[in-house]
């Protein structure tokens, strides 16, 4: 059996959606894809990325409705069930519509917003973290219409994904059923933006979430042989056909993770700059969606 989703998580990327990917998980009313996280769909990407690493992307991409279907194969006939694709949002313009030829406009629509700035940089480490990313964090901003250019997949634009005002506007123009969180809210009170969550996809609130855990976070490894094991989905397979999942989980937990990852440090002239660059986008935006976004304006 398998079901289309009713709600999607479309974005931003480096705002907590990978967290949000795990812990929704846990609800038994509501049913996420186990085969990938981000069904990859209806931004309906062209692949051949030329960027480090971009192959892996270009594996992942769904390309048409029967292979899209497949991914909730598994479904048993929970209420809620999503999908959670950061790049809808960048690619808004593509995504809408077959979101809507395919899911109707009353799909609910979930958009997690961090500090573009922040975000940026977010974006920037986590590539550096997994060696894909050579220059300076300024080089890299520099490079980034070159990048495109060369076909480089869009996360590579790490200053020109964080423009939201347009995205955002985009979605609330289209559909009647969207929820914007704030990464800040979610990042300090994760237990009541999952009941708020909940409350919008129309399922019971008293869950209790196990948030104690940060998804896919950015940073240098304090260990490269523990980040290896982590995200070696090879080793770890083999590995637990000796050792019940449960417990290979847990191991992982225990040892990688955000204690263990050393944060970098922009540059404060960068910061700034990058203030500078996203102030008129950050007021539009906090008009549109009626909530006080100063905190981002500040260096």
């Amino acid at each position: 059996m398998n079901a289309l989703p009713n709600f999607l998580i479309v974005g931003a990327s480096k705002s907590g959606t990978s967290s949000l990917y795990h812990y929704l998980k846990q609800h038994p009313d509501i049913f996420l894809s186990n085969v990938q996280k981000e069904g990859r769909f209806f931004s309906q990407m062209t692949g051949n990325y030329k960027g480090p690493g971009d192959n892996i992307i270009d594996a992942s991409i769904t390309r048409d409705i029967n292979s899209y279907k497949a991914l909730f194969d598994a479904y048993n006939n929970e209420k809620a069930v999503g999908d959670i694709s950061p790049e809808y949002l960048y690619f808004h313009e593509k995504a809408i519509p077959l979101i809507k030829q395919t899911l109707g406009d009353k799909v609910k629509i979930i958009i997690i917003l961090r500090s573009p700035v922040d975000r940026a940089f977010s974006a920037y480490t986590h590539f550096k973290r997994d060696k894909r990313e050579t220059l300076s964090f300024e080089e890299a901003l520099e490079e980034e219409e070159e990048r495109k250019a060369r076909n480089w997949i869009w996360a590579w634009q790490y200053k020109n994904s964080g423009l939201y005002y347009k995205q955002v506007k985009a979605y609330l123009d289209h559909f009647t059923n969207v929820r914007i969180i704030v990464f800040e809210d979610f990042k300090n009170e994760p237990q009541n933006v999952l009941a708020e969550l909940c409350e919008f996809l129309e399922i019971s609130t008293n869950f209790k979430f196990d948030t104690s855990y940060k998804y896919n976070v950015s940073g240098e490894p304090k260990s490269k042989v523990l980040y290896k094991f982590e995200t070696s989905r090879e080793l770890v397979n083999f590995i637990k056909k000796f050792i019940p999942a449960r417990f290979v989980e847990k191991m992982k937990k225990n040892l990688t993770g955000e204690k263990q990852m050393v944060k970098s440090e922009m540059n404060n002239q960068t910061r700034k700059a990058l203030i500078n660059f996203f102030r008129y986008n950050i007021l539009k935006l906090q008009d549109l969606i009626d909530k006080d976004l100063s905190h981002w304006l500040k260096s």
